[in-house]
């Protein structure tokens, strides 16, 4: 279950860097109804991916949780609940997955996706050092 938790928030995360660093720059060289054509359906293309991807990461997440010993350093709980936190708020993507919405206001969302992702990351690489220790 580690590894698919891994591999989807890797995979979600890596999506949203090469929307918003790679597709957005290039669809903003096309003109502009050619544009939103385009990233309309680059976002109905991603959309079945994001909603699977969220599903496995949410659902390892709590199968990767649950099950530990009730006795933890408090500092590795703090750094859990942080983490925890951070990445419930899958709610922008969730809400890029299923709402329409401006080019403006997609690289948005997906410049926020992408930077919390990032930390969540960080805090996890983090947590596991200190679970290593």
């Amino acid at each position: 279950m580690r590894w698919i938790h891994i591999a989807s928030v890797v995979t979600l995360i890596g999506g949203f860097i090469y929307a918003r660093f790679a597709l957005a720059p290039a669809l903003a060289s096309l003109p502009t109804g050619e544009r939103e054509l385009v990233g309309s359906k680059a976002v109905n293309a991603f959309r079945p991916l994001m909603i699977a991807v969220l599903i496995a990461a949410l659902g390892s997440g709590c199968t990767t949780t649950l099950p530990r010993p009730a006795i933890r350093r408090p500092i590795t709980c703090g750094w859990e609940s942080s983490c925890c936190w951070c990445f419930t708020s899958p709610r922008p993507a969730i809400l890029y997955a299923v709402r329409p919405s401006n080019e403006a206001k997609r690289n948005r969302t997906a410049l926020s996706i992408t930077i919390s992702g990032l930390v969540v990351v960080a805090i996890a690489a983090y947590l596991r050092f200190l679970s290593l220790k």
